[in-house]
């Protein structure tokens, strides 16, 4: 069925994955707040300001909001999503939301859709409450581990390339564990779900990679992929005062499923 979508945080890792494997049936609209891009319609909007987001979306008209932006205050993880989510209801478009596994304290417990949220970190409190009002609108969450990108390069490899052009290795956690997925797999999943009907996206979905890992294994298979040497990583400790999850397990049965969620290996 062809939809018209609205992409948020088109400019960003997943919002570039999002454009590149963008089914050509849909009419994609890009939303940025200080980026333009090329070669599709855009809306330059940034999502804090609730009446430039009315006007936005009312103009638009979109079917189905893909809300992929990305930051870490709460006014732009919060308040953004709730104006996105009442300007959705507004036109009568549905949200699929971006979340993030840290909605999970991170206790190593396998977590499904349907397991109460506990964050432990104030980031993963904000994304808990984001998605509540997408929720409440019968959208869609989606909660993603850590992203991998090789082109365009992830945070990650980034600071392994950086570390590498000052000749100081990069640090990372040994004792921290995550569900690293491939950014292009997740983006390709969001497209399943935006296919679906309105009763059979809604509710939370789970998109982990198929394995558990430390940052530090990470970040060395990043490393080997990119072409580095080993010297490029070191590893380092969890800071013992830390609210950070220590060690987050997905379940993702439903995206199996319903979706045929099989992700690769890092």
């Amino acid at each position: 069925m062809r939809q018209r979508v609205l992409i948020t945080g088109a400019s960003g890792l997943l919002g570039t994955w999002l454009l590149r494997t963008a089914p050509p049936v849909h009419d994609i609209v890009a939303a940025s707040h200080r980026t333009p891009l090329a070669g599709v319609e855009t809306s330059r909007v940034d999502l804090r300001d609730e009446a430039a987001v009315r006007v936005a979306v009312s103009r638009i008209e979109p079917t189905v909001i893909v809300h992929a932006a990305y930051d870490k205050n709460p006014e732009s993880i919060v308040t953004a999503t709730k104006h996105v989510v009442d300007a959705a209801v507004d036109v009568g478009a549905a949200v699929v939301h971006v979340s993030s596994d840290t909605v999970f304290s991170g206790d190593g417990r396998r977590r499904d859709e349907s397991s109460p949220i506990d964050a432990s970190s104030d980031y993963g409190r904000w994304k808990a409450a984001a998605e509540q009002p997408v929720l409440d609108s019968g959208g869609a969450v989606v909660r993603a581990s850590l992203l991998v990108s090789v082109d365009p390069d992830d945070h990650g490899l980034r600071r392994l390339r950086a570390g590498r052009s000052d000749r100081s290795p990069s640090i990372w956690f040994c004792d921290e564990f995550r569900q690293p997925a491939w950014t292009s797999e997740v983006a390709e999943a969001l497209w399943r779900l935006v296919d679906l009907s309105g009763d059979d996206r809604a509710g939370c979905w789970h998109l982990p990679g198929p394995e558990r890992m430390s940052r530090l294994e990470l970040a060395t298979r990043l490393a080997d992929r990119a072409g580095l040497p080993a010297s490029a990583v070191a590893a380092g400790h969890r800071p013992p005062d830390t609210d950070r999850p220590a060690d987050i397990v997905l379940g993702d049965a439903r995206a199996r499923r319903v979706i045929g969620w099989r992700p690769s290996p890092i």
